[in-house]
């Protein structure tokens, strides 16, 4: 399988300022799915499960199809890990935080923490029941990001569009069928457009199941990398 970030829906566009805040709720796993179309025809189908640790700050997936491997997301690297082999390579800035395990732990989903960003709301709509808000980078990061467009709808996170500088779409993510234990709110579905600047299309549709939250698997929370 190929060694692509793009694949695990974690769009992280953003340097994040760092922030946290205190809740009852620190882990979270699940059972995943992720189906991957491009428009050159290629496809492909992503199956096992994942774990993230918000005090930690790593994710972990244990893959089961179409290979077994496991994926480590920690600090500033992405490790690839397979048959005793490691590969690894850079995270862009902010990808663990913006996390949508991230986010959805420390209850700041809503906004996509854009809230404590380098972003600030440029005006707020409403389209019947949907709730519109557009996020404008600080004058000192106006070369690099563009504006980001949040929709809520009865309160949950419905979609997100990201822009680059010339207000072209780069990105877009759609979250629904949000599943509830106690006052943890997470999306089991989220579709994902990402739009490349040779005019091809990457769409993937990640499906989330058996969620757990504050669980005691620590054979992969506590994950230690093998030595090379």
């Amino acid at each position: 399988m190929r060694f692509n970030t793009s694949v695990l829906l974690l769009i992280a566009f953003i340097p994040i300022m760092a922030f946290a805040q205190k809740d009852a709720y620190y882990r979270v796993r699940a059972d995943f799915s992720i189906k991957e179309n491009c428009t050159d025809g290629k496809s492909s189908l992503t199956i096992g499960q994942v774990y993230f640790d918000r005090m930690k700050k790593k994710i972990v997936y244990n893959l089961r199809f179409p290979e077994k491997e496991i994926w480590v997301f920690q600090d500033s690297l992405m490790y690839k890990i397979q048959k005793g082999t490691i590969e690894k390579k850079p995270l862009m800035p902010g990808f663990i935080e913006f996390s949508i395990f991230n986010l959805a732990l420390n209850n700041n989903l809503k906004d996509y923490g854009l809230n404590k960003s380098i972003y600030s709301v440029k005006s707020v709509m409403k389209e019947d029941s949907m709730v519109i808000s557009i996020w404008i980078p600080q004058k000192q990061y106006e070369k690099a990001y563009g504006e980001v467009k949040i929709s809520v709808i009865d309160n949950k996170l419905y979609g997100v569009i990201f822009y680059n500088p010339k207000k072209r779409i780069i990105g877009k993510q759609i979250f629904s069928g949000y599943t509830r234990i106690n006052s943890f709110e997470f999306p089991t579905e989220i579709l994902n457009f990402t739009y490349l600047e040779n005019g091809s299309e990457i769409h993937q549709m990640t499906t989330y199941k058996n969620i757990k939250v504050n669980n005691w698997d620590e054979d992969f929370y506590n994950f230690v990398l093998p030595r090379k």
